[in-house]
């Protein structure tokens, strides 16, 4: 569906950004041809209590945030705008709920054939259905290449062989469906739209910077870590490392005796303190670098590492996050002595193209979230070629 329908002009938005750390919500209004704006905004950390599953702790969260969103949203929208009803809500999962993988799909032919949206639609199909205990929340041809050129406008082409770069995520199935039976119960809505987080932010970085065709965009949250890899503007690769925020200030609160959340302890960890606490501290450090460099080694095995990475985190984390990253030995991993660029990206970065006003603050993940849904889903046209589909054969990345 596109993002206006029905001859609509305007369009009001539930915005719900689930990470492992934190849960945001916010009511956005679409105007066609205006920014997206942001009225109501509210985040939520994410404290489990002791022996309390994260996904239990997750949907306890939820229903505070959406409690906010009724009460106290709702009425924001209506002074704003005249109506405080959201057309539709747009839910984001992150890691570790989220997993997304890309798969190329190969077609060649002695002679050249028609490419239609017929075809593209078959080699999207063509990707493997649900796992057990997975749902899918988004499958999309992001790129094709014909005769080796990636083409942007593809159909009525011909060509003896295509490769078609398919974005396929899904989330975890317990989740999807407590998250939309919480959502439908708070707002007596069926239009819900669950997606994972991932691709969200690399289809909104890509039009950010759309000069930038080499990245990582590094997503820390509270339990997880995702280091998505761009290469020539396509997304290569997806990969979650299970330590985030709170694995890394963990030992730190247990030193320092502190029983603050994740994000707080950033405060104890730029302290001096004792030898135990300085010692559990670079433990800490080391598991989570450790794992960020097995994914990042991983990678380079393939193909050289790109040299910009858009660091994503919350609010008082990120300085302190580059930090750990350039003091690493992860830098080894990149064979040349030009220097990483570690770029931390905040609501700032999207303050041109998202704008925040009444009971809003600027939130750097409801933006990417108003952004995906601005860029609208974009059905393929309707297919008129009579030709026959030629056979897919199929890679993964």
């Amino acid at each position: 569906m596109g993002l206006f329908s029905f001859g609509k002009k305007t369009e009001s938005i539930a915005l719900i950004d689930i990470g492992s750390g934190s849960i945001g919500g916010g009511y956005a209004h679409f105007s066609e041809g205006a920014i997206p704006v942001m009225y109501y905004s509210v985040r939520i950390p994410i404290e489990a209590a002791e022996g309390e599953e994260l996904t239990d702790a997750m949907l306890r969260t939820l229903l505070t945030v959406e409690q906010l969103l009724t009460h106290e949203g709702a009425p924001a929208m209506r002074r704003e705008t005249g109506s405080g009803h959201a057309d539709r809500i747009l839910v984001s999962l992150g890691a570790p709920w989220q997993e997304t993988k890309v798969v190329t799909k190969h077609i060649q032919q002695p002679h050249p054939f028609l490419i239609t949206p017929a075809l593209l639609t078959n080699a999207a199909n063509e990707i493997a259905g649900d796992q057990p205990g997975r749902v899918e929340s988004g499958r999309s041809v992001i790129a094709t290449i014909l005769n080796g050129y990636e083409i942007g406008e593809p159909f009525g082409k011909r060509a003896n062989r295509a490769d078609f770069v398919i974005l396929s995520s899904s989330v975890d199935k317990r989740a999807h469906d407590a998250v939309r039976k919480s959502l439908r119960h708070a707002f007596h809505a069926h239009d819900i739209e669950v997606t994972a987080f991932a691709p969200a932010a690399y289809a909104v970085f890509r039009d950010l910077y759309p000069h930038q065709k080499d990245f990582i965009i590094l997503d820390v949250s509270g339990a997880a870590t995702d280091a998505a890899f761009v290469k020539r503007g396509l997304l290569s690769g997806v990969t979650s490392v299970p330590h985030g925020l709170d694995n890394l200030f963990k030992a730190s609160r247990e030193a320092a005796q502190s029983a603050a959340p994740a994000a707080s302890a950033i405060n104890l960890l730029d302290k001096s303190g004792s030898d135990e606490f300085t010692a559990r501290s670079a433990e800490a450090q080391r598991e989570w670098l450790g794992g960020l460099r097995d994914v990042f080694a991983a990678f380079a095995a393939e193909q050289a590492l790109p040299r910009t990475l858009f660091l994503m985190a919350d609010d008082g984390a990120r300085d302190f996050l580059k930090r750990i990253l350039e003091s690493s030995e992860l830098r080894s991993l990149w064979l040349s002595e030009e220097p990483l660029s570690i770029v931390p990206v905040s609501s700032q970065n999207l303050s041109t193209r998202v704008s925040a006003r009444g009971l809003a603050t600027a939130d750097l993940f409801l933006g990417i979230l108003a952004l995906f849904h601005a860029k609208g889903a974009g059905e393929l046209p309707p297919d008129e070629s009579t030709e026959d589909v030629p056979v897919i054969h199929e890679t993964e990345a």
